[in-house]
């Protein structure tokens, strides 16, 4: 799997979009680079491993992904318990914070909340959002950033 996970990043996740000018994660291939990304093959037990993550996030790694080959849940069952364990996060004054993706697999990418902001205000100041729907903007971006202020 991690080699799929490679190649999603190189020959998608880091080729930058005419349109907008931007690679759509332009963080993800300096990660691998760096050797910051690792990968948790959860068969079976998901949910588990995300909770051990979250749990031992140190500065090891920049992003860890919990990765399970054959999804037993829908996107949106994983998106709403990411959230949710997000506003836990949040409450309890946790650095960390989860993203949920999938297509044939589910991935559950961990990270510090403030990393995240913290990357996320430099694309800001470069124009990266100025082509999202203003909807979708407040609701991944503004409200995030919020959570790690009210945590």
């Amino acid at each position: 799997m991690k080699n799929i996970i490679e190649s999603w990043v190189n020959n998608d996740l880091s080729v930058v979009d005419k349109d907008t000018g931007f690679a759509p994660c332009p963080f993800a291939k300096r990660a691998i680079q760096d050797g910051k990304l690792n990968i948790i093959n959860c068969d079976g037990d998901l949910w588990e491993q995300v909770a051990k993550q979250c749990k031992d996030f140190d500065d090891n790694y920049s992003v860890v992904i919990c990765l399970e080959e054959y999804p037993m849940q829908t996107y949106e069952e994983v998106e709403a318990a990411c959230m949710a364990m997000n506003e836990w996060f949040s409450l309890n004054k946790m650095d960390v914070w989860l993203l949920a993706f999938q297509t044939d697999f589910t991935m559950v990418f961990v990270q510090k909340l403030s990393e995240l902001n913290e990357a996320s205000q430099k694309l800001e100041k470069m124009g990266y959002y100025e082509h999202y729907n203003r909807d979708d903007y407040v609701r991944l971006i503004l409200n995030r950033r919020m959570r790690l202020q009210n945590g």
